[in-house]
């Protein structure tokens, strides 16, 4: 779920090497010259996020995403989960039975365990980047986090994680925070036989970063056609739902986005980012004023359902949201505003 942000060096641009003990938190055979990216390279002039990022998941344990996320006041994940829980007890309730979850993008799994237990992204946060946490080896991490998952209640519903990245999705099922993991880039190849199968078993995708469209046409082509499987993402309000909708409709799904209010993912991590995302709105026509014109990026919420309960039933009335645009907003200045 918290495929965004990635700590390198004293702040996020300066993709720097994370500390002196690299090889501890790094995946056997990957190098710090492999996992860091030159500030002059050309990646950097498009995304600064997400070029530090693809790096962030060479490492074995979750600690150092989390530091990061911290670092850019990251608030989706407590905004999504309980959005997701409702769509997810709607999709049960017209079902009849306990579902299959699929997250689409599920990296270390955290953003399901905000699901399926008791959970906020600030204990979960607090919990990583705790002084004692600091100084274990990452199979100590991962044996703790086995052992802290185990001991929350199940709600019956089986949770699937999906992710590109195989060091990230391979501890998210290990520890126990999704019930199976595949690693799977669908922007890139059509699913494999199992993850064909287990799509087609799935009764709602669920995705905090936005479905490309490349993923949106795969999961129809392998999704059933006789009770297909919802599908909820968000998506920065840069972005239009408009190929998503196009993409799902052969499933006879209708595509809406939630006219209750854009949601706060995170702050810019530079001016030139927010600059970049200010240009984009500006040529959409859409007022940043009060978002993103204030250092915080934004994100739309997508829900496609079956066109009769799309219908029968308005999203405003499914989906209910106590804390509008501004949710779970931090309230610390970003440091270049």
């Amino acid at each position: 779920m918290f495929a965004y942000l990635h700590a390198f060096g004293s702040d996020v641009h300066d993709c720097a090497p994370l500390w002196p003990h690299w090889n501890r938190f790094v995946s056997p055979g990957i190098t710090q010259e492999d996992a860091i990216v030159p500030k002059d390279s050309p990646l950097f002039l498009t995304d600064t996020v997400k070029t530090c990022l693809k790096h962030t998941y060479l490492q074995n344990d979750p600690r150092p995403t989390m530091r990061t996320l911290g670092r850019l006041d990251y608030a989706l994940a407590d905004i999504a989960a309980p959005i997701f829980r409702q769509l997810i007890a709607a999709r049960t309730s017209y079902a009849g039975r306990k579902l299959q979850v699929l997250e689409l993008g599920c990296a270390w799994g955290i953003g399901t365990a905000l699901l399926r237990f008791p959970l906020s992204f600030a204990t979960v946060q607090a919990r990583y980047t705790a002084r004692e946490m600091q100084p274990l080896e990452p199979i100590e991490v991962e044996e703790l986090d086995r052992l802290y998952y185990a001991a929350w209640p199940r709600d019956g519903h089986r949770y699937l994680g999906v992710d590109a990245r195989e060091q990230a999705v391979s501890y998210a099922h290990r520890v126990g925070a999704v019930d199976g993991g595949i690693t799977a880039d669908l922007e890139r190849a059509d699913p494999d036989d199992t993850l064909a199968a287990e799509i087609l078993r799935t009764d709602i995708v669920l995705a905090t970063g936005r479905i490309g469209v490349r993923s949106a046409v795969r999961l129809a082509q392998a999704a059933r056609r006789d009770d297909p499987p919802w599908i909820a993402t968000f998506m920065s309000r840069a972005t239009t739902g408009d190929e998503l909708a196009a993409a799902l409709a052969p499933l006879g799904l209708v595509t809406e986005r939630f006219e209750g209010g854009s949601f706060v993912q995170r702050r810019f991590e530079s001016a030139a980012e927010k600059d970049r995302a200010l240009t984009v709105l500006q040529g959409r026509g859409l007022d940043p004023a009060g978002k993103e014109a204030d250092g915080w990026l934004h994100a739309d919420l997508y829900v496609a359902r079956p066109a009769p309960i799309a219908a029968a039933i308005p999203l405003h009335r499914m989906v209910s949201i106590a804390s509008g645009a501004l949710a779970l907003r931090p309230q610390r200045l970003p440091r270049w505003a």
